[in-house]
Order: C-alpha cells, then sequence, then structure tokens
C-alpha cells in the first residue's frame, strides 16, 4: 500500500513541475501573458504567507487580462502575414544574391596593377594563362580521341587488307602451280 500512495505522490509532484514550466513561443501574442506569469512566480516559493500573495497575483492576471478569442485569432492571422512577407523578402533577397554572384563569378573582373609593388606587377604579368591553357587542353583532348579512333579503325583496315593481300596471294599461287603441273 505504501508503494502505490509513493507512486502517486511522484506523479503529483511531476505534474506540478510540469504545470510550473511554461513553454514559451517566439510568438509576440504569447510574451505579455508570460511576463505576468513570470513576475508572479517569484512569489510561488516564499511561505504560506506569501502563498496569499500568490493567489492575489493570480486572480490580478486573470482579472486584468480577460482573454479574447476574436482578438487572439487576429493577432495571429496578423502575425502569420508577417512572417509570409519576411519569407517573400527573403526569397527575393535571396534570388538578388544569387543572380549578384552568378553575374560576379560570370564577368572578368579588371585587376587595378598600380596599387601592386613592380615586384609583384612582374609577378602578374608573368603568370600563365590559365584560361587559355585550359581551352587548349580541352581542345587537345578532343584531338586525342579522334586521333585514336582514327588509329583504331586504321589498324582495323591495314588488318583487313593484308589478309585479303595474303589470300589472294594464296589463290594466285595455288593457279600457278597448277599451271605448272599441267
Amino acid at each position: 500500500m505504501d508503494n502505490i500512495y509513493s507512486l502517486d505522490a511522484s506523479h503529483v509532484e511531476k505534474d506540478l513541475e510540469y504545470k510550473k514550466s511554461i513553454h514559451k513561443r517566439r510568438s509576440s501574442v504569447f510574451q505579455s501573458r508570460q511576463i505576468i506569469f513570470d513576475e508572479c512566480e517569484g512569489t510561488e516559493d516564499k511561505e504560506t504567507v506569501e502563498n496569499r500573495e500568490v493567489i492575489k497575483c493570480t486572480s490580478n492576471t486573470t482579472q486584468e487580462k480577460v482573454f479574447n478569442l476574436e482578438e487572439y485569432i487576429i493577432n495571429l492571422r496578423n502575425e502569420r502575414k508577417e512572417w509570409i512577407e519576411t519569407l517573400k523578402q527573403r526569397k527575393t533577397q535571396r534570388k538578388n544574391l544569387t543572380k549578384q554572384k552568378l553575374c560576379l563569378e560570370n564577368q572578368e573582373q579588371l585587376l587595378d596593377l598600380n596599387v601592386l609593388s613592380e615586384y609583384e606587377k612582374t609577378f602578374v604579368t608573368a603568370r600563365p594563362s590559365y584560361q587559355h591553357i585550359c581551352k587548349n587542353y580541352e581542345k587537345l583532348s578532343d584531338m586525342l580521341v579522334k586521333l585514336s579512333v582514327l588509329h583504331n579503325l586504321t589498324y582495323k583496315l591495314n588488318q583487313r587488307f593484308i589478309s585479303q593481300m595474303e589470300r589472294r596471294l594464296c589463290k594466285i599461287i595455288d593457279k600457278i602451280i597448277k599451271i605448272s603441273e599441267s
């Protein structure tokens, strides 16, 4: 029997702890209610004399603010509209930034060499044109593929030609042998 009562007591304590903790939201609608509860929260942990103040404080909060459902719904709708507007603004801002990034990537930027020292100027001007090298590499790779295909085709054609010539030569040799024997 004692175990049952101890279990019930632990559940009651957990329920009290759960009721004391309020999960705060970021919504502006709920801020005023939470602030009032937080003001009254400090008086709950004191002695019984101050428990009366808690009752007064909670009764004051209920008397001061009557929950108006229509106003609450209107506030939520307004908040939703604001979130939708901020979402649209962020989407357009992101699109604009990606467009700017693409424009900057596609556009070659000219360097001002006057800012650099003489050594840095010579280094920058002496550097190879990597874009030109990449273009040449692509052209060479394409040509290499074509050459390898052509090489394979010519090899096959040469092998066919050699085999045909060997067959013809064998036929001619056979004819010559037949003519010489007769």
